[in-house]
C-alpha cells in the first residue's frame, strides 16, 4: 500500500516549468556581423581590376561552369514540367475520315436495302467527321506527381549550390594562385 501512494508523483525533474518567452532587449538592434565574409560578393572582395577580369574570364570559359549552368537551366524545366502533371489537362480536337463498307457484307448489305431518305440512297464512302473537347485530371492519391516535383525541386537547389561550390573554389585558385 505504501509503495501506490509513492508511486502516484512525479519527480521534480520532470516536472514541466513555464517557457520565458520574453525577447531581450537588444535582439531586433543587434549590428550585423561585419567579420563574416561568406556574405560578401567577390567583386566587392577582390578590388583589383585585372584580378576582377581574369576571375570573370575563367568563369565564362570554364567548360564544366557552363555545364552546370544548362544542368541548372534543365532542372528549372523539369520543375515547370513536373507541377504541370497534377493539374488538370484541357484538349481540343478534330478528326475527319470515311467508311466505305463492303457490298456483301452484313452492313454493306443493310446499307444498299434501307434509304436515308425517301429516294436518297446512302453515300457510299459514308464520311465521319469528329469535333471534340476533352479534359482529363489525374488524382495525386500516393503523391507520387508531388514528389516528382519535390525531387525535381531539391535537384535543382543542389545544381545551384554546386555552382555556388564550383565559383567558391574556381575564384579560391585563382587568388591564390595571384596573390
Amino acid at each position: 500500500m505504501l509503495l501506490l501512494l509513492t508511486a502516484c508523483s512525479l519527480p521534480s525533474s520532470l516536472v514541466r516549468r513555464p517557457e520565458n518567452k520574453v525577447t531581450p532587449v537588444g535582439f531586433n538592434n543587434i549590428a550585423p556581423d561585419t567579420v563574416n565574409t561568406g556574405k560578401v560578393e567577390w567583386k566587392a572582395f577582390f578590388t583589383d581590376p585585372y584580378l576582377s577580369q581574369l576571375i570573370d574570364t575563367a568563369l565564362q570559359h570554364n567548360q564544366e561552369y557552363n555545364i552546370t549552368l544548362q544542368e541548372i537551366n534543365i532542372a528549372k524545366n523539369e520543375i515547370r514540367a513536373r507541377t504541370g502533371e497534377y493539374q488538370p489537362f484541357l484538349g481540343l480536337g478534330a478528326g475527319g475520315g470515311v467508311e466505305k463498307v463492303g457490298r456483301y457484307t452484313r452492313s454493306g448489305s443493310v446499307e444498299e436495302s434501307n434509304e436515308i431518305q425517301p429516294g436518297k440512297r446512302f453515300p457510299s464512302p459514308l464520311p465521319d467527321y469528329m469535333i471534340g473537347l476533352n479534359a482529363s485530371w489525374e488524382l495525386d492519391i500516393w503523391k507520387k506527381l508531388h514528389n516528382a516535383k519535390k525531387s525535381a525541386m531539391l535537384r535543382y537547389l543542389s545544381s545551384v549550390e554546386g555552382r555556388n561550390f564550383m565559383v567558391t573554389n574556381l575564384i579560391g585558385e585563382i587568388a591564390d594562385i595571384i596573390l
